[in-house]
């Protein structure tokens, strides 16, 4: 289903971004991806708490650092690239990014096969 949803994004990205128009292409990305989680985090979030529980819900959450530092690990080069380029992406930056993402994608799938957050670190501690 996120395939469905994220294609025609990527889509009208690519048309836009062969305009020239690459600040549009970067803000449909960028806000496309922040109203899903919105609507696919939120909005249930507040159905639950409002209308089936009417108050709050107890939540687990062990450790949110490895998911922050992933998105700060994964953002600044978006940034700094955007800030040293003169507000403009140049080509070379989207291998930058696809590598980012394959080093992302290793790390969160090393984690989830062997269920350690330190990962590819001994995890001996971590058990």
């Amino acid at each position: 289903a996120a395939a469905g949803t994220s294609f025609p994004n990527v889509f009208s990205g690519m048309v836009v971004a062969k305009q020239g128009k690459t600040s549009m292409a970067i803000a449909n990305a960028l806000g496309a991806n922040v109203q899903n989680v919105f609507l696919a985090l939120a909005v249930p979030w507040a159905i639950q708490t409002w209308v089936i529980r009417g108050g709050p819900f107890p939540m687990v959450v062990n450790d949110l650092l490895p998911a922050v530092a992933e998105c700060m690990i994964t953002l600044m080069p978006v940034v700094l690239i955007y800030v040293v380029c003169n507000s403009s992406m140049p080509r070379w930056s989207g291998g930058l990014f696809l590598l980012t993402y394959v080093v992302y994608l290793v790390f969160a799938l090393g984690q989830q096969i062997t269920n350690c957050v330190a990962w590819p670190f001994p995890c001996s501690a971590v058990a």
